[in-house]
Order: C-alpha cells, then structure tokens, then sequence
C-alpha cells in the first residue's frame, strides 16, 4: 500500500493562469456543491472577481491522470507589516476521483508552501475555515496554534 508522500507525488500542482478563470470557478463551484451550497451563476461571478485581483490571489490547480482533482487559493496580504505578514490559504478542495483526497491536499499545501517560501515569505496561515486532515498537517510540519475569535459589535 503506498503511502501518503507516494500518492501525492502522483498529482501534478500548477499555476491557475487567468486564461483559466472559468477553470478556477467551475472546480470552486464543484467543492460548492459537495458542501450542499447552490450557487447558480457562481461560475461567472467568481471568474469575474476573480480574473480582475489575480493578482492578489494565486491559485492552483491539482490533476492526476488527465483529470482536475482539486484547486488551491490564497490571499496575499494587503499591508505586508499589518497582522502576521503572510498569504492566506483561504480555499483548498480536493475534488474528483481516482486519488486520495489526503494525497490531494498534500500535493496542494506543498505547492502553496514552495511557493510562499520562494516568493519570501516565513509561512502561510490557513484560513480557520479551510480543514485539512491531520496526516496532511504532520507531513507539512504545521504549527497548529489556538485561535483567538474576536467579535466587535456595532450596536450597544
């Protein structure tokens, strides 16, 4: 039985170009749909932003044979001396078949980690939102630290 690294290295990671908007949007409406979510004219709205702040939002997407098995967003930080200073994984989706979804996740967190640590920064945060399984986290060396939520009301 291969492990977990071995069935990774079987997803091949690229940079989502903006020729690929509607890639991008269409494999993010999939993981939409997985989650229970309707979102009927999500494939043009998000393709739209999207397209227009790519910039501040590298993605990627995952194949294996042939196939689209998942995609990856962040967001880059606005004010780099604000907060923590580092991008922000704020999608990762595993999707379709054929392998793991833990060895999907892998190959995408290594590919999101290379690229922030070429690109300068010490780490990248993950959204509190975005679940990645615990083997996918030991394998990446992550840091897992408590999470302080702060809500501010706007009424007395």
């Amino acid at each position: 039985m291969p492990s977990l690294g071995e069935d990774a290295s079987r997803v091949r990671v690229r940079r989502v170009t903006q020729e690929e908007t509607f890639l991008l949007a269409a494999l993010h409406l999939q993981a939409l749909r997985r989650h229970g979510v309707a979102a009927p004219d999500h494939v043009q709205r998000m393709g739209a932003a999207w397209h227009e702040r790519a910039d501040d939002f590298p993605a990627w997407v995952a194949e294996c044979e042939e196939d689209h098995v998942g995609m990856a967003l962040c967001r880059l930080p606005v004010l780099p001396h604000l907060g923590t200073g580092s991008p922000e994984l704020v999608a990762l989706e595993p999707l379709g078949s054929g392998v793991a979804p833990e060895a999907v996740a892998l190959a995408l967190v290594r590919t999101v980690v290379t690229w922030g640590g070429r690109e300068g920064f010490r780490a990248v945060d993950v959204a509190p939102w975005v679940q990645l399984p615990a083997a996918v986290l030991d394998a990446a060396r992550a840091d897992v630290l408590g999470q302080r939520r702060v809500s501010l009301p706007t009424r007395p």
